[in-house]
């Protein structure tokens, strides 16, 4: 059956809190509802709700905001007519001041009820009033495609929908209706698979004033077999299970594939643990396929029939995913001039000290570009905020990603809420030992030490903690994801973290604050670079905290996805080297054709101060081999991607006491199979790894007669010193 429209319904105020639209009458069991809405110019943020209009059963299927100078809200909903249905309400506000609003509703007939919406995207920006459209994927044909721009201002002059497609609703009558225009438009029967861009919208304009919010969505017609819920992004070598329908009760020839795109260039069928009509449980299955990259999952019943893919990522999700998935109150990103909060409505632009900084191109964690930079006398101050500086507090995490130009001759201030007597703040001291303070004089006044200074132009990962519902009361600083030990007023002795009035500064206070009962002046604020800060009013717990080290963690070396001999080579290139103090010293990424890779490092040597010496992004077993001093460690290993980490450190069997020259031939006990050797020892000494349980060793040396060791057991460092004799047929030469 395919995809027809219905009927609209369209509604506009000029000042309203909620709008309530009528449902055509023409509608009616398993039609597709799809309903628009739009509100701009408010001063302060609400939200579009998410109840599904009014308790009737509506899915919110996105929410956006945009603060470039007219406010923008914009959300959507849909709903599978159920055949009996009551008029919707979407409400932007319950009460106070009315702004302009709008939305239409669509109705079409012949969408698949299981899967309404095969892929949406959104678009915003400033300055466009005729913008462009987002991209999807369109991986089923033929697909209806659904347009949305939702426009700030007035200013388009005539309406006109992207090339080859059917305007369906236009909130729009010249400038009668200030920030309330926006526009419906669909193309019917798209039969092209793929990523897929709708023209531009093609209104006239009298000027480019207005923001935008563009949506792209791509319906589906019915289809014999589909996957309902999946987890969109899974590990390598894990269990995972997925629902739906259509799978048939028995195998047989069904199957389950990962692609590695929408036309499936690249297939790797999956393990099956179990198979149902409507659930298969299977072992995620690497294959040949990459690690970290959008993938597309695909189930065949017995029948043939095979189901839409549908995008996943295997592996890691991006950095800013993991931030985002913790859900912050507030996130500045601080990004390439980007002060936004990503999480609030609280950007660092508030008020600017001393020019404000600027932004450099170093990325001192992951997915950033850039990072802010504050110097002497320079700080950004957010807004206030309810769930940071002004009111009464129970639980807190906050920090992120830090460098210092040097060390700080004085105690100064990274960052600091509130002042005077309560504050929370972070300082730096003492020959750069950081502090995390809770300065609640009524109650508490809490400080946390580093347990090590902070070695300059080295990142940091850097959050406090409290919780005043956590059983043990504790104030805590952790450092690249570790709670520091020192510590002074802990436990807490209050229920909450009393008001305290003051601002949010970043790069130094607004004035003298108190540290363990006397008032401190900070000055002389070191250059100081910052980069996704966050804060968060609900508990989190340490694995959480660790988290956002690890995956924020910028390399100091990567090697990178490669056939093994040419990562082997890629490996072989840092032999002979000590790995510099860093987050993250050496980033293995997974190797082709493989999940396992064995890798020999060769007198590859880290600074003790390194937090993670080696991060391994494969789905299987990395094999690291210390060779020649190699010194890895397991505890300082992460295999964020399901893998493990085998370090295999070979004996040393070393030799002593040889004659200048010697020949050492070392075989597994037995054999003739050489394990070590040395053609000209001239020093006295031979040494060399051995990873046999037990050996034979020859010696030889002109002069001298040979020797011959048998079943030399290696069950640990060996040394073993030689005498030779001088043989006597040599002695009058």
């Amino acid at each position: 059956m395919a995809i027809t429209f219905v009927d609209s319904n369209v509604q506009d105020s000029a000042g309203a809190l909620a709008l309530t639209f009528t449902i055509p009458a023409g509608a009616t069991t398993d039609d597709f509802m799809i309903a628009f809405v739009k509100q701009s110019e408010n001063t302060g943020q609400q939200t579009w709700d998410d109840d599904g209009g009014g308790g009737n059963g509506w899915t919110q299927l996105t929410y956006n905001r945009t603060t470039g100078g007219r406010d923008q809200e914009t959300a959507i909903y849909y709903k599978v007519h159920s055949g009996s249905e009551s008029n919707p309400t979407f409400t932007w506000n319950t009460s106070g001041t009315t702004e302009p609003m709008s939305g239409s509703l669509l109705v079409y007939r012949g969408v698949d009820t299981n899967v309404p919406i095969a892929d949406w995207a959104y678009a915003e920006a400033q300055n466009d009033a005729n913008p462009p459209n987002p991209t999807v994927d369109i991986s089923a044909t033929p697909a209806t495609v659904l347009t949305f721009h939702a426009a700030t201002h007035d200013d388009i002059s005539t309406v006109a929908a992207p090339t080859g497609y059917t305007l369906r609703t236009q909130v729009w009558s010249g400038t009668n209706n200030d920030h309330r225009n926006h526009f419906t438009s669909d193309l019917i029967g798209y039969n092209t698979a793929g990523s897929y861009t709708p023209p531009d919208w093609q209104h006239s304009v009298l000027n480019t004033t207005p923001e935008y919010h563009t949506y792209t969505i791509a319906l589906q017609e019915p289809q014999p077999i589909g996957i309902l819920t999946y987890d969109d992004a899974v590990t390598y070598g894990v269990s995972d299970t997925i629902t739906g329908f259509g799978f048939e009760a028995t195998q047989n020839t069904g199957k389950l594939e990962i692609w590695d795109d929408l036309a499936g260039t690249t297939k790797t069928t999956q393990t099956i643990t179990s198979w149902g009509d409507t659930s298969i449980t299977y072992t995620v299955t690497q294959g040949s396929l990459p690690n970290n990259e959008q993938l597309y999952l695909v189930v065949t019943n017995d029948t043939g029939d095979e189901s839409v893919p549908l995008a996943i990522t295997l592996g890691l999700a991006p950095y800013h995913t993991v931030i985002n998935n913790q859900s912050p109150d507030h996130w500045w990103k601080l990004d390439d001039d980007a002060y936004a909060d990503s999480a609030g409505i609280n950007p660092l632009t508030t008020s600017v000290i001393g020019g404000g900084g600027s932004f450099e191109t170093d990325a001192i964690c992951e997915q950033n570009t850039h990072s802010w930079k504050s110097t002497t006398g320079v700080r950004r101050e957010p807004s206030n905020t309810a769930n940071m500086n002004t009111s009464i507090t129970t639980n807190r995490l906050f920090g992120g990603w830090v460098k210092f130009a040097g060390i700080s001759p004085t105690l100064s201030c990274v960052y600091e809420e509130g002042g005077g007597v309560n504050n929370l703040a972070f300082f730096l001291g003492m020959g750069n030992i950081l502090i995390a303070q809770l300065a609640d004089t009524a109650d508490d006044n809490v400080q946390a030490f580093s347990d090590f200074a902070l070695e300059p132009e080295r990142a940091y990962h850097v959050m406090f903690r409290f919780s005043y519902t956590d059983a043990t009361k504790e104030f805590r600083l952790y450092i690249d994801g570790e709670k520091q030990a020192v510590t002074s007023g802990n436990p807490l002795t209050a229920t909450d973290l009393d008001a305290h009035s003051g601002d949010i500064s970043f790069g130094g206070p607004g004035g003298s604050l108190e540290v363990a009962g006397t008032d401190v002046t900070f000055q002389t604020q070191l250059d100081t670079n910052y980069a996704n800060w966050a804060s968060w009013s609900v508990s989190k717990t340490d694995a959480d905290i660790l988290e956002l080290f690890q995956r924020g963690a910028v390399p100091d070396v990567t090697i990178s996805s490669d056939t093994e001999a040419n990562m082997q080579t890629a490996l072989d290139a840092l032999a002979d080297t000590v790995r510099p103090n860093a987050p993250l010293a050496i980033r293995v990424e997974g190797a082709t054709g493989s999940v396992d890779l064995a890798l020999d490092a060769d007198n590859i040597t880290f600074n003790d101060s390194a937090t993670l010496q080696v991060e391994w992004r494969g789905g299987g077993t990395l094999t690291w081999k210390n060779l020649n001093g190699s010194n890895l460690v397991s505890r300082k290993t992460y295999a964020p991607n399901g893998g493990t980490v085998t370090i295999v450190n070979p004996a040393v069997l070393t030799l002593t006491g040889l004659e200048n020259p010697s020949e050492v031939r070392v075989y597994e006990a037995g054999t003739t199979t050489e394990v070590a050797g040395q053609e000209l020892v001239t020093t006295g000494t031979f040494a060399a790894s051995v990873e046999v349980a037990s050996v034979d060793i020859v010696v030889h040396a002109l002069g001298f007669l040979n020797i011959r060791l048998t079943g030399i057991s290696i069950s640990g460092d060996t040394t073993i010193p030689i005498q030779q004799r001088v043989d006597r047929q040599y002695e009058n030469v």
